[in-house]
């Protein structure tokens, strides 16, 4: 809705994100290998401080030209920390002999981030009720000068300072990990389908909202809800893999996640908001699902490089899933719904 304030159209919101998508197809690998062949916590804090620096650029913008070089400054600091963060993450474990709690973990602090998000929905739709949208901006400011400060304080595991670092042609080491393990290869090939669709839920709820006559002051409470059910799944991922494997889980939530695309698309009614926190409950249990099952067998010299390799397929699928989203949008928003979800499906039912 600030967008729209500063003239941004529907359109011009999918052209960023395929923008977005497409500085993290470009960029993502090669980041990857940086991180395995650098300090890793450097590259983090890089990639905050360019998240603050892209939302001061939000803040002064008016013209399609100062959002794309902010999505650009936003885009550039998620590439340099994907990756890194989770290989860091994995090796401080590894070095403390606690890796096999890495789902559990992982799921708590992504919980940690949803419930740092859900206060600010909050917040910032009671501010959005009495002072102008750019206050919002101007606290996330703030919050992301706070989290780059914070950042200095991260440490560098022994064990990944010590290990042999790759050279710039290792670029497709990643990609031949994962293909080259069948298991891997199919539910990688799942997962993304399933996750890249579940971005234009979270992008486009509250045109979907608007269009099914939700009033706005239940904007809050929605983007709060909707953050809120993927606790479960953030939380209780290392509990699921004890009843199935990680493998198994994925599989059918992404049949899940597909199903419900087209039941908020074919029945367009509040009910539909419903169904898209069903969705996120799903996906707040595919990430720590997947990312486990990739960081128990990825070797740890291209740790980093395999899961940015993963994220380049991940950015490339919503741009490819965009190109979808705006040919269903030239009809309706909900058609572009139902066109998500049957590529979801076909992909699931293609892949052996």
């Amino acid at each position: 809705m600030f967008w729209e304030s500063r003239g941004i159209t529907i359109q011009e919101v999918v052209y960023l994100e395929m923008i977005y998508a497409l500085i993290i197809v470009l960029f993502e690998v090669p980041t990857g290998v940086w991180a395995d062949r650098t300090t890793r916590r450097r590259l983090i804090q890089a990639g905050v401080a360019l998240e603050w620096l892209s939302f001061w650029i939000l803040l002064y913008s008016f013209t399609f030209s100062g959002f794309f070089v902010a999505i650009s400054c936003s885009a550039v600091g998620s590439v340099i920390r994907s990756g890194a963060e989770n290989a860091l993450l994995y090796e401080s474990l590894q070095e403390s002999h606690e890796a096999s709690s890495f789902e559990r973990v992982l799921g708590k602090l992504n919980a940690i981030g949803i419930m740092a998000a859900v206060t600010a929905a909050w917040s910032g739709s009671m501010l959005a009720q009495y002072l102008p949208l750019e206050w919002n901006y101007r606290l996330s400011i703030l919050s992301l000068l706070m989290a780059t400060v914070c950042s200095l304080f991260l440490v560098e595991p022994v064990h990944g300072e010590g290990e042999d670092r790759l050279t710039w042609r290792h670029l497709l080491k990643g990609f031949q990990f994962v293909w080259s393990h069948t298991s891997i290869r199919n539910v990688t090939i799942g997962f993304l389908a399933a996750v890249s669709a579940f971005n234009f839920i979270d992008e486009f709820w509250q045109l979907y909202a608007r269009d099914v006559s939700i009033p706005i002051y239940w904007f809050g409470a929605i983007s709060s809800v909707l953050l809120l059910i993927q606790l479960p799944g953030q939380l209780f991922a290392g509990t699921l893999i004890r009843f199935a494997s990680s493998k198994r889980w994925l599989n059918g939530f992404g049949w899940l996640m597909g199903g419900g695309f087209l039941i908020v698309g074919f029945f367009p009614s509040p009910i539909g908001i419903g169904v898209m926190g069903l969705l996120a409950l799903l996906y707040g249990a595919m990430e720590p699902l997947y990312f486990g099952l990739l960081h128990h067998q990825v070797p740890s010299d291209i740790r980093a490089t395999t899961e940015s390799s993963v994220s380049m397929l991940w950015h490339l699928g919503i741009l490819v899933l965009g190109l979808v989203f705006i040919v269903g949008t030239t009809v309706s928003l909900f058609l572009a719904f139902i066109l998500i979800g049957l590529v979801v499906w076909f992909v699931h039912a293609t892949i052996r």
